[in-house]
């Protein structure tokens, strides 16, 4: 799951001992017995010598632990936890949502054990991060989730009353159509100490991490993109290899890359059109925006590289660009095989 830096949902849970000694009971006080005084000659006492006094070495340093915080602007919330902090700015596009308090008829309480089950229609193919809202008044509970062939367990920590949002794992729709995905508890959870709010699937990434090349170029393919969109999605076959399906004018794609170097960028996209072409897209970064018109290549799948300008990095790291029709003209938008960034010298 890597659109959420490592990013972006457990919380810490912090313990203390203390340990405190009994008191220990007072000895019992005796009298002394009174003894005559008696009187001796008065002599000279030798001064005893003072003691040295010895200065102990300083102890020698201990060694940090693995777990320590050396970044001083650390705060609870940036350590002790797997969880992912979802993006502020993330798209809703495409997020296929649940509310379990208007599904309340999928909880299925067994002998042994509970499940929430979610059958569904899906509109498109396409890889999504799962992700519940929960509340939990016990310490921890285990739960299982399944879709298709996809499997993988969790263990969920006390909320404490409130609610919260954590990301479960990835999954895989192969083909549009009916789908059916479940949710597994222990048994006497559901609706008592477990209170199921939400299941969404949050559209994500169909391949990996994109990082500049030797050469300071950046290759934005089809098949690493991140499709928030109803309809439009990466088809995987040879002969495609593209970002297809653009039908709906909301649809978008995002890729997130990391380049080294700061500079400008010559920016090109390869796209293929066979319905005439005409719409208009925006490639965003930031706040930059560059504008293109699609063209008529002959073919959706017959590519030509158009170069739609240029962006500025003013420092290397980790960015997201997005591709964003604004027109549609025809049918269909256009498909798109990938989108080029190019030091500028």
């Amino acid at each position: 799951m890597k659109r959420f830096l490592p990013i972006l949902a457990l919380g810490l849970s912090l313990a203390s001992c203390s340990k405190n000694e009994a008191s220990k009971p007072q000895a019992q006080k005796e009298t002394p017995t009174v003894a005559p005084v008696v009187v001796a000659p008065v002599t000279e006492v030798p001064k005893t010598p003072e003691p040295k006094v010895v200065t102990e070495a300083a102890a020698p340093a201990a060694k940090p632990s693995e777990f320590a915080v050396t970044d001083p602007n650390a705060g609870l919330g940036d350590f002790g936890s797997p969880e992912p902090i979802e993006r502020a700015d993330l798209p809703q596009r495409g997020i296929v949502s649940f509310n379990m308090e208007d599904h309340k008829n999928s909880f299925a309480p067994m002998q042994h054990w509970e499940q929430y089950n979610l059958p569904f229609k899906a509109a498109r193919s396409g890889r999504y991060n799962v992700r519940i809202t929960y509340t939990l008044k016990s310490s921890t509970l285990g739960v299982q989730f399944k879709l298709g062939e996809d499997r993988f367990k969790k263990q969920l920590m006390g909320t404490g009353g409130a609610k919260s949002r954590v990301y479960l794992g990835e999954t895989s729709i192969a083909q549009p159509g009916d789908q059916f995905m479940a949710l597994y508890t222990p048994n006497g959870a559901g609706w008592n100490t477990f209170i199921l709010h939400d299941v969404s699937l949050v559209p994500a990434s169909e391949g990996e991490d994109v990082k500049a090349a030797e050469d300071g170029s950046v290759n934005l393919l089809a098949k690493d993109a991140t499709t928030w969109s109803q309809n439009m999605r990466y088809e995987s076959k040879e002969e495609k290899n593209c970002l297809g399906f653009w039908t709906e004018l909301e649809d978008f794609a995002e890729w997130e890359f990391t380049v080294d170097k700061p500079g400008k960028y010559k920016v090109t996209v390869h796209q293929g059109c066979g319905a005439g072409g005409g719409s208009e897209v925006a490639v965003l970064l930031g706040e930059q925006q560059l504008k293109f018109t699609v063209q008529d290549t002959g073919g959706f799948q017959k590519w030509a590289p158009v170069s739609v300008g240029e962006v500025e990095i003013k420092k290397g790291g980790t960015y997201r660009l997005a591709v964003k029709p604004q027109t549609k003209n025809g049918s269909a938008i256009m498909d798109v095989q990938k989108v080029v960034l190019v030091p500028v010298s």
